[in-house]
């Protein structure tokens, strides 16, 4: 006798076998996918939405008028081929407009190849790679329905990392009272490091007689930026006393270089801009004391004089009456 055997749980089972090796190559392509994304998404993420949102001005996460919430760089550095981003971080406005060489955003290729960032609601533009095109001076001009504000940055190409720290922002003077808090920053684009031994190096000292001193009472935060080829520093004063007031110097030096960026800024004391009601009717009150004494001995010197008038006046009339009767 023959048997007959089916094969169809053979077939099945092939099926299933390819159904899941497809599955398996499905999950892996959108788990390639993703990665890919991530990576090329991850620059401008970084370098767009985050730069905004950290290190703000204090007085700007209280306010809701339209500002600046951070320090804009007035000059920016890019090294040619290699992804660039600049940046306008504000808030309160209705709209913000980019312009390069006065030519208003959107830019065709022959212009700039530098984008809007929409995610950072359009505080940063941007480009994976920078080329002799986007060389110029771009402005970001902040409206909101009652004034207008502008910022301007120049940016730079750069063909390879330079010789010595280039300046992107100087600190700003500063006049404050006593009490209150400053703050500082000082920025340099150094590109990247050759060596790896090699580092980038920013402090703030205080300046006494010309003399570089430790800051006390106050606070460094280094940050960095567009893969560490900017690096800047803050120096807080959360409560600023008599000694805190003179000049500070941000030194920034770039791995072996003997050439290190010095930045001065200055923090004064406020003047008295304002007088108290109290101080002014004193001050009032001392000016007509002024006047009223100076009227008083005007008028005894007055009448004085007056009174040796009239006594040589008389002298001279009994003289001659005297002469007179004789004759």
């Amino acid at each position: 006798m023959v048997r007959y055997t089916s094969d169809r749980p053979s077939r099945v089972a092939m099926v299933v076998r390819k159904r899941w090796q497809f599955a398996g190559d499905s999950k892996l392509l959108t788990s390639l996918m993703v990665t890919f994304f991530a990576i090329c998404c991850a620059p401008v993420r970084v370098y767009g939405e985050d730069h905004c949102s950290e290190h703000r001005y204090n007085n700007s996460l209280a306010t809701e008028y339209m500002q600046f919430t951070k320090e804009a760089p007035d000059q920016e550095y890019g090294i040619f081929g290699q992804f660039k981003s600049l940046h306008c971080c504000a808030k309160g406005y209705r709209s913000i407009e980019w312009f390069k060489n006065g030519q208003p955003y959107p830019w065709g290729s022959d212009i700039s190849s530098l984008i809007v960032y929409p995610e950072a609601a359009n505080q940063t533009i941007y480009t994976h790679r920078i080329s002799e095109t986007d060389i110029g001076n771009y402005t970001c001009v902040l409206r909101n329905d009652s004034s207008i504000i502008r910022h301007d940055i120049e940016l730079r190409m750069q063909e390879d990392k330079p010789d010595y720290p280039l300046p992107t922002f100087k600190p700003k003077d500063m006049i404050s009272n006593l009490g209150e808090t400053a703050r500082f920053y000082c920025e340099a684009f150094v590109g990247k490091l050759d060596l790896p031994d090699a580092t980038n190096k920013i402090v703030w000292m205080q300046m006494a007689d010309d003399k570089p001193v430790i800051v006390v009472d106050a606070n460094q935060m280094n940050v960095t930026r567009e893969d560490g080829q900017i690096i800047g520093s803050y120096l807080s004063i959360p409560n600023i006393q008599q000694h805190h007031f003179g000049r500070y110097r941000c030194q920034i030096t770039s791995g072996n270089l003997a050439r290190p960026l010095e930045l001065s800024v200055q923090l004064s004391p406020a003047q008295v801009t304002a007088v108290e009601e109290s101080e002014f009717e004193f001050l009032a009150l001392i000016i007509v004391a002024t006047v009223a004494a100076m009227l008083a001995i005007m008028l005894f010197v007055l009448c004085r004089l007056d009174i040796r008038k009239d006594d040589n006046d008389n002298r001279c009339s009994a003289q001659f009456i005297a002469d007179n009767e004789n004759v």
